[in-house]
C-alpha cells in the first residue's frame, strides 16, 4: 500500500504499508522535503515508491537506521540518487539481512544497494537546514533530523509507538530511549515527525507520556527487582500479556527483553 499526503507546501508523507483484508498492518512514514527523502520506507511498498519516483525527482536520501520498514524502498530508487546513513549502518544497508517469514509478510525483504555514504552533520534543503542529531535508544546510532528553526524533528523510532509499551528487541535500550525522549523535549518542537503514527502536532503532550509511562514502569520493575522477583514474576506482577504475533517474531521481539532493558541500570552495565 501507498499513499501520498501533502502535509505543507515543502513536505510530503510517503505512507507504505503491506495491506491485508485492503488494510495496512502498519504505516511508515518517509518523507520528502524537497528532492530530499527522508527513509524509504518498507519492500513491500517498493513498487508504488518507484512509480511515485518516476514523476518526483528525489536526489539524497537520508536514512535514521537500517530497519526494514525504514530502508525497504531504497533499491529501486535511480542509480544517481546518493543514499545517506550514520557509518555504523552501511553494511546492513549493502548487505541486509535475511528475515523471517513473519517479518517478510509485514514489511518485506529488502535488497541491496550499491553505495552509501556517511552523512553529514548537516543537509542543506533549499532555505532549510537539517541537523543530524543523536536519536539512540530504540537501535543504536539511529540518528533523526532537526531543523531548528521550524521547530521539526524527523524522529524515525525514537518515541514508541504505543503510549504503554512492553515489548522489546535486546538491542533496544530503554533508558537510552527515556534519555533521547527528554532530549526531544528540549527542542521546542512545533511538530514530530513520527516514522510511523505520522506528523504529531502536538508533540511535548505525545512525548512526555511515552517518558512518564517507561520511568513508572522501570521504577515499578527495579522495585519487584528488590523483593527478589525473577524476571518471569516481574511480568506476571505487571500484567504484561503478549499480543498474539509474538511468537511469531520467533524471539525478535519479547517481553522478556523489555523488563531486562529496564532493569539494567542507566549507566548501561
Amino acid at each position: 500500500m501507498f499513499e501520498c499526503v501533502p502535509f505543507n507546501d515543502e513536505i510530503i508523507s510517503l505512507k507504505t504499508a503491506t495491506a491485508q483484508d485492503d488494510e495496512p498492518i502498519m504505516w511508515s512514514y518517509a518523507y520528502q522535503i524537497g528532492d530530499v527523502l527522508i527513509d524509504a520506507g518498507c519492500a513491500n511498498a517498493a513498487h508504488d515508491l518507484e512509480g511515485y519516483l518516476s514523476d518526483h525527482e528525489i536526489k539524497r536520501v537520508l536514512v535514521t537506521h537500517p530497519h526494514e520498514d525504514h530502508c525497504g524502498g531504497l533499491s529501486v530508487l535511480p542509480d544517481e540518487t546518493v543514499v545517506y546513513a550514520h557509518p555504523s549502518a552501511v553494511d546492513q544497508l549493502l548487505n541486509p539481512p535475511e528475515l523471517d517469514d513473519f517479518f517478510k509478510f509485514v514489511w518485506g525483504q529488502p535488497k541491496p544497494i550499491r553505495e552509501v555514504q556517511p552523512v553529514p552533520d548537516q543537509v542543506s534543503v533549499g532555505d532549510y537546514v537539517l541537523k543530524v542529531v543523536d536519536l539512540s535508544g530504540h537501535y543504536s546510532n539511529m540518528i533523526g533530523f532537526l531543523e531548528r528553526e521550524q521547530g521539526w524533528l524527523f524522529s524515525a523510532d525514537a518515541v514508541p509507538l504505543p503510549s504503554k509499551k512492553y515489548i522489546a528487541m535486546p538491542e533496544e535500550d530503554i533508558s537510552q530511549m527515556i534519555s533521547t525522549m527528554e532530549r526531544i523535549q528540549s527542542m521546542d518542537l512545533e511538530v514530530l515527525f513520527d516514522g510511523h503514527r505520522g506528523p504529531i502536532l502536538t508533540p511535548e503532550a505525545h512525548v512526555q507520556k511515552r517518558i512518564d509511562y517507561l520511568k513508572t514502569a522501570q521504577a515499578r520493575a527495579k522495585a519487584l527487582k528488590e523483593e527478589g522477583k525473577s524476571v518471569g514474576e516481574i511480568i506476571a506482577e505487571m500484567g504484561y500479556e503478549g499480543p498474539w504475533y509474538l511468537e511469531a517474531t520467533k524471539g525478535r521481539f519479547s517481553i522478556e527483553f523489555f523488563i531486562e532493558s529496564l532493569l539494567r541500570s542507566d549507566s548501561g552495565e
